[in-house]
């Protein structure tokens, strides 16, 4: 660890994406954070539509990253034929690949250049689950937040065709004790990151393994290396 390292406070980073539904209570989270945690440096990472957070951020020393892909990607009314519907999945891969570039460039300008401290963090929302694998890439922990409940659910076939196609993962996320990750938390947020969107990215750009908790070269679960539970916090509005 060098004196650059030494040097640097811990850094929290909210990573959040979303309409304003799902971005402002993350920054309300990361403001209140680093009013109570000053020895932290906090940093928001959204879309760059929410740039009217970032006065409001930066007097609660909370720096704004602004990521140039929008809140929902719009689909015109008139897309009915082949041709347009191609038209608009191409347009959609393309934004979902810059954002993903943005997103790895905006973590690695953090946490790319010094070693990682034991207080560093990645807190994210369920629509931000690049920062999952980002985390990974840079060794920091994870931390998922949302102020609702999950926005999607695993397919009916999920489970069975997961103990089929990766009977040894399998075997390792239930077997996990109450603290670390688990069977539980794959079927209840984490099982797209176990899908082919996911996986490609992970593998050909993070040069990751295409899934979470298995070792790149082997493909076998990290058996030595069990992750703790990533502390996923819910909060539900009470009427």
């Amino acid at each position: 660890m060098g004196p650059e390292t030494e040097n640097r406070k811990p850094v929290a980073l909210f990573m959040a994406f979303g309409t304003k539904g799902d971005i402002y209570p993350i920054s309300a989270i990361a403001a209140a954070f680093a009013s109570d945690q000053k020895q932290y440096r906090v940093v928001l990472v959204t879309h760059s539509a929410h740039q009217n957070l970032s006065s409001h951020l930066e007097q609660r020393h909370v720096m704004f990253l602004g990521i140039n892909s929008p809140p929902v990607l719009s689909v015109c009314e008139n897309y009915g034929s082949g041709s347009q519907e191609l038209a608009f999945s191409q347009q959609k891969m393309i934004a979902t690949r810059d954002h993903r570039q943005e997103c790895y460039s905006a973590v690695e300008g953090i946490f790319g250049h010094d070693s990682t401290m034991e207080g560093d963090f990645i807190l994210i929302n369920f629509f931000a689950l690049e920062g999952w694998s980002l985390a990974e890439l840079f060794h920091v922990r994870c931390v998922v937040a949302a102020p609702y409940v999950v926005p999607y659910s695993a397919p009916s076939s999920f489970e069975s065709q997961f103990r089929r196609e990766h009977p040894l993962l399998y075997k390792y996320l239930q077997e996990a004790d109450s603290n670390q990750v688990s069977w539980k938390d794959v079927a209840h947020w984490m099982w797209p990151l176990y899908t082919e969107n996911w996986g490609l990215w992970r593998s050909d750009v993070l040069y990751l393994s295409p899934f979470p908790f298995t070792d790149p070269v082997t493909g076998l679960p990290t058996w030595h290396d069990r992750p703790p539970s990533p502390l996923l916090l819910h909060h539900r509005r009470v009427s």
